[in-house]
């Protein structure tokens, strides 16, 4: 007959080891990433160009531009949509807001005055699932960027990387 305080002994040791266990799983299985991946966005003009993180399999069924600071509704103020996207860019994440340029529908381009400092950008796949992220326009405005690369919350990217950012199969 094993003694109280061996059984404590046994049942504190076995807990450290599952402890232990549980926590060095956590650097061999993959988790979900803290930060959501990032999307990016450039400007050149009066044309806006947002990179969205997308794997070879995804695809967009509908884009939203919101205004990011609007509280005053239970959902923000859409400023733009397009959705049915028709090129190869549109399908691969690649968007310039406004155009409607690569999609079947999309809403009127929004005046200057009506697109608010801080927009949100978020997509839609035919499965309900999506993506989101928000860019300070005057952010993305002064940001002084390389051909190729886009604008995010860690720096510069080129549309690789930002996809990247998913590890695809």
């Amino acid at each position: 007959m094993i003694s109280s305080a061996r059984q404590q002994g046994c049942l504190s040791g076995l807990l450290t080891v599952i402890t232990l266990l549980g926590a060095s799983a956590c650097g061999v299985f993959p988790s979900d990433p803290a930060d959501p991946p990032e999307f990016g966005a450039s400007v050149d003009g009066d044309t806006i160009v947002v990179k969205i993180p997308m794997c070879p399999t995804d695809e967009i069924k509908r884009i939203e531009v919101y205004d990011f600071d609007d509280v005053k509704h239970e959902n923000p103020r859409i400023v733009w949509s397009a959705s049915g996207p028709t090129s190869a860019s549109t399908r691969t994440g690649l968007i310039t807001l406004w155009s409607g340029e690569g999609f079947t529908e999309h809403s009127e381009k929004p005046s200057k005055s009506a697109v608010p400092l801080n927009i949100g950008v978020s997509y839609t796949e035919p499965t309900g699932d999506g993506r989101d992220d928000v860019f300070t326009l005057r952010t993305i405005e002064s940001a002084k960027l390389e051909p190729g690369k886009y604008w995010t919350r860690d720096g510069p990217m080129t549309a690789k990387q930002i996809d990247a950012q998913l590890h695809c199969s």
